[in-house]
């Protein structure tokens, strides 16, 4: 490959650009950006990098520029000053030891002489650094420092010149530790850094207000102290903080074309786009997620690990396309090891990390990490507040606002009043046993509640209106319950039907009716009802949604399919129950995913143990082994290990009936699993083989005193849906419809009309 040619004006703005970028790696990415395919000057530029960031003393920086002539020699060498250290005297401050170096400045310790005597922090532009840009930069940050007075922001109290030329400022020295250190050294539990999280972010606020966005927010600019028992943050560093509708200094910044600003792990999507000109006060939103999301779990969303080893491209598409995982994912993936040492610096057991933060503290941080900026909390002081509100067990905004979320916060501020209205609530469902007792009790209850919690009439008012039509709904969903039990199938949807009009916000009538249209097979009705216990917040329970993604998808509703599996993997294990099963039916299902879905379940199978934790909240429920062994075939299908898939889907064949009522739904699956080995005429068999278990199903279906699906509903729709692609793929077709299917439709549209 040829060389191109350099310019020394390259080699210099290439130079001076890359001396203020703090990280190596963000340095050597920057060089590789800029240098393209000239290997010559990016060796050259580096040599120069090398020689400078060596030496300390001016001197050496100047004989490592010569060779572009950056510098006027002869200017630096009658400068009366060449470099600054212990005991030089600047103005009325003498300096101590350095305790900063960044890209164009350093930091000292200094005492104040006078008018007053102190001990402050001197910041001056380094020797030799002083271009046009640095020196622009440096007064930016120091007029954005001098905009704000506010107790967690480091205040300026001085600048001036030297008498070298190089112009400084002074301001409060901070003594404190870096944010996630302290908190770890002082053992801080999670509420103690959520209340030392709000006042960071009040701090933010006011920046903002003050029309300045910092940009760089990391651990390492929030320094924390204890003053009087208690931690007190300061903000530092506002080296490349932008202004709002005023400049921060009258001379020319100029910020490099493609060059990113801002530390990469805490850097927002629209950072990572390298245009300055669509960055505004929500870019600190997202990095203030970033640093709660490290508060929490002792780890950023995108770790600094990986950060420091893909390319220059593929970190800046990872900061702009990849979703963090919630917190409580990201530590219930923890090793033993370090959650031990996560749990220890929040003083809770390991078992107990999780819970800390899933439910309202996951929506809040993934609200604030939102890729979409217009779906962040709009200001810090919103932020903040959503805090206060998870402190004070109030509802908060980042989570959906559902009429069951809000009376689950109400309940838990005033445990004392709901546990009144619980137990009438619990014995009109038992039969309303001494009914005209306990609702004398509800409604005395509910009438004190509304005087003594004044600061809570919405919720109240709420609440009263959602129990006094719960009883009402509660005793159709009962009545619902008895007919269907004795098959009076027509008397007991109408009594969910009713129930739905009564209290129309109460998902489980919205279930309980949708599960016996799926019993029936009229599916469009039943995915119009789980649709809206969708809509309604239903808490996602892994057994009680079994089958509900596959009737989405069945029934084209592609968009709450993919809603309801993202819902239930938050619940579920991977291994079992509806999470595996609705995910493995769906298109979008990486390789990978299923073959980690097939794994899984083999260690149940291998180990014999037939039990799986579909929800840490419920106890272990039982799963035949037939089941397992058809979901591992399936699984191992999917991932396109098809003499696995065969061997797993065939004990599902030879079991027969024997402990599996759906024992069959696996042939289309065998079909399909032949058919990719090349073997069409076993192909063929399996797929006539589904016909004939298809046809026995509705002909016992029709031929018995029930109008209800012989086999479990989710078996049948999977079954459906297995038997169609079975079809298209071995046949190029479907088969003309089958008329046994629309007598069993019209037999159950006629036992509920």
């Amino acid at each position: 490959m040829g060389h191109l040619p350099m310019t020394e004006t390259q080699e210099k703005t290439i130079f001076l650009d890359a001396i203020e970028i703090e990280s190596e790696f963000e340095r050597n990415q920057f060089l590789l950006e800029v240098c393209g395919a000239n290997e010559d000057l990016l060796a050259s530029v580096r040599g120069l990098l090398r020689s400078h960031f060596r030496t300390k003393s001016i001197v050496d920086r100047v004989a490592s520029l010569e060779l572009v002539g950056s510098l006027d020699k002869a200017a630096l060498q009658h400068s009366p000053q060449s470099s600054y250290g212990t005991n030089t005297v600047i103005g009325p401050y003498k300096l101590h030891e350095q305790i900063g170096e960044g890209g164009f400045g350093l930091v000292f310790i200094a005492d104040q002489e006078g008018p007053i005597r102190r001990r402050v922090a001197l910041k001056i532009i380094k020797p030799g650094m002083d271009s046009p840009e640095v020196i622009a930069r440096f007064e930016a940050e120091r007029q954005a420092l001098a905009l704000m007075d506010h107790a967690n922001i480091a205040r300026v109290y001085d600048a001036g010149m030297t008498e070298s030329g190089h112009p400084y400022f002074v301001m409060e020295l901070v003594p404190g530790e870096p944010l996630i250190s302290f908190c770890d050294r002082h053992k801080m539990s999670t509420s103690d850094r959520l209340e030392l999280f709000i006042s960071i972010c009040c701090a933010v606020q006011y920046a903002h207000q003050k029309g300045i966005i910092h940009r760089d927010l990391k651990p390492s600019n929030i320094l924390v102290s204890m003053d009087n028992g208690k931690p007190v943050p300061k903000i530092i560093d506002f080296g490349v903080a932008k202004a709002i509708g005023h400049n921060l200094t009258d001379r020319t910044i100029y910020t490099r074309f493609s060059a990113m600003i801002g530390t990469p792990s805490y850097m927002s999507p629209e950072q990572a786009e390298m245009s300055n000109l669509d960055i505004d006060t929500r870019t600190d939103i997202f990095s203030l997620g970033v640093l709660l999301y490290e508060m929490l779990t002792g780890a950023t969303p995108l770790s600094k690990d990986r950060a420091s080893k893909v390319g220059f491209d593929e970190l800046r598409r990872i900061i702009r396309e990849e979703e963090a995982e919630r917190p409580s994912q990201r530590l219930s993936t923890l090793s033993n090891k370090m959650a031990s040492t996560v749990s220890l610096n929040r003083q809770i057991e390991p078992a107990q990390l999780k819970s800390t933060v899933k439910g309202d503290l996951d929506w809040i941080v993934m609200k604030a990490l939102d890729k979409d900026r217009n779906r962040r909390y709009s200001t810090a002081d919103a932020f903040a507040k959503d805090i206060k509100s998870l402190l004070n067990e109030e509802p908060i905004m980042a989570r959906p606002p559902s009429t069951y979320y809000r009376f689950s916060m109400f309940v838990r501020r005033h445990k004392g009043f709901i546990l009144t209205a619980s137990v009438v609530t619990a014995a009109l469902l038992c039969g309303f046993v001494v009914s005209i007792w306990q609702a004398t009790v509800a409604t005395t209850a509910l009438h004190d509640a509304r005087i003594a919690e004044t600061d809570a009439t919405n919720a109240k008012e709420e609440l009263q209106h959602f129990t006094e039509r719960l009883k009402q709904a509660n005793l159709l969903l009962t009545s619902g319950h008895a007919h269907i039990d004795a098959r009076n199938w027509a008397e007991g949807l109408e009594a969910y039907s009713q129930a739905t009009k009564v209290q129309p916000r109460y998902f489980p009538v919205w279930i309980s009716r949708g599960t016996v249209y799926a019993k029936l097979g009229l599916w469009e009705q039943a995915a119009a009802d789980y649709e809206r216990t969708l809509e309604l917040g239903s808490p996602f329970e892994d057994i009680e949604y079994l089958g509900v993604p596959q009737l989405f998808l069945y029934t084209d509703r592609k968009v709450a399919y993919g809603e309801l599996c993202k819902q239930l993997t938050q619940f579920g294990e991977i291994s079992g129950g509806a999470v595996s099963r609705g995910i493995l039916i769906g298109d979008d299902l990486s390789r990978e995913e299923a073959r980690r879905i097939a794994e899984a379940n083999e260690v149940f199978l291998q180990d014999g143990t037939l039990q799986v934790n579909t929800n840490p909240r419920k106890k272990r429920s039982g799963m035949p082994r037939a089941v397992r062994a058809y979901i591992t075939g399936w699984a191992h299908l999917r991932a396109g290990n098809f003499d696995q898939a065969v061997n797993w889907l065939e004990q599902d064949r030879a079991e027969d009936g024997k402990s599996w009522v759906a024992s069959g739904t696996a042939y289309p699956l065998l079909a399909i699993a032949y058919h990719k080995m090349e073997r069409p005429d076993d192909a063929q068999v399996m797929l006539q083989a589904s016909q004939t278990k298809l046809n026995a199903w509705l002909i016992q279906s029709l031929d018995g005193p029930d109008v209800s699906l012989p086999i479990p509903w989710y078996d049948w729709i999977e079954f459906l849906i297995h038997y169609e692609q079975a079809q298209l793929l071995i046949n190029g077709r479907v088969s003309p419809h089958n008329f046994l299917v629309d007598q069993h439709r019209a037999r159950a549209t006629s036992a509920i009309e």
